[in-house]
């Protein structure tokens, strides 16, 4: 058990933020998020590559502790472990960001400082949805990386709780594109439609899975531009993210979904064994067979 509601490691061994740290004036930084499930740190490689992948794509050089790509992943397993040797279900947030520097906007490559949080796993859900009408939150800056400067998506979060659901997915130029912490798929006749992603959207580590485990268990998935009311007769709504995996909707728009279908079940089996089979096993002990 996670017994504190949020367990943190710095890299430069305190819990206070810098105030003058460009992270946290600037949002200048890159993040990304890991389920802990039966003791099991969830796509740790996956993930880390993408970090990696993130920090250069903004200039950002890996913090010393995990400034080895092919040992990054290790590292923050260990890292996990001393915070709770214990933990068998949670959620980890690795962030790197700029540190402390001179006044005004960052030029040039800098040493990032990393923040390790561990959280208590979110409890299982079957969310609300609602499809936003066009344009009306912004799209992330760069929206192929997780990056601190977060306000479009704290924007699509707060439509959704103005409108009553738990989720909104945001659409820009006619096209339907994600959540704010969310990949969207949705299922009809067979054939599983998500966005296509070379359209302004995340593609999650889960929704990586989702394409690799879909042809075994029989579904088709296609990808591509779609209106906002290509979801709205689905029989099957689905939205991924690494902290809660895959969760089946309760509504789109006020419409209520029925019972979960066999296939979508199928599915969520086989992404789950395959994030455990790619994930790091630790301190705590290694996965249930029925987990």
């Amino acid at each position: 058990m996670i017994e504190r509601k949020i367990s943190t490691w710095t890299s430069w061994g305190n819990e206070s933020i810098p105030a003058a740290s460009g992270g946290l004036r600037y949002g200048d930084g890159v993040f990304v998020t890991l389920a802990i499930r039966s003791g099991v740190l969830l796509d740790a490689q996956l993930q880390l590559g993408r970090l990696h992948e993130a920090a250069g794509a903004i200039g950002l050089e890996a913090p010393d502790a995990f400034g080895s790509p092919a040992g990054a992943a290790d590292r923050l397993a260990s890292i996990v472990s001393e915070l709770d040797p214990g933990a068998r279900d949670g959620v980890v947030r690795l962030q790197w960001f700029a540190g402390v520097g001179s006044r005004g906007f960052r030029q040039g490559i800098a040493k990032a400082e990393a923040i390790v949080e561990l959280s208590p796993a979110p409890a299982v859900r079957r969310p609300t949805v609602v499809v936003l009408p066009d344009g009306r939150v912004p799209l992330p800056a760069l929206g192929r990386h997780k990056t601190c400067s977060a306000l479009a998506n704290i924007l699509c979060a707060g439509e959704a709780g103005r409108l009553g659901a738990d989720a909104a997915v945001r659409v820009a130029s006619g096209v339907l594109l994600e959540t704010g912490s969310a990949n969207v798929f949705w299922l009809r006749e067979g054939v599983l439609y998500t966005p296509a992603d070379t359209l302004p959207i995340y593609p999650g580590s889960v929704r990586a899975r989702i394409l690799e485990c879909a042809p075994a268990v029989g579904l088709t998935v296609e990808q591509g531009e779609f209106r906002p009311d290509a979801i709205l007769g689905a029989e099957s709504v689905l939205l991924t993210n690494a902290a809660r995996g895959l969760e089946y909707a309760r509504s789109v728009d006020g419409r209520v979904l029925g019972e979960t279908p066999e296939s979508m079940g199928s599915l969520g089996s086989a992404v789950h064994r395959r994030r455990l089979e790619q994930g790091i096993r630790l301190a705590a002990g290694g996965a249930d067979a029925d987990a």
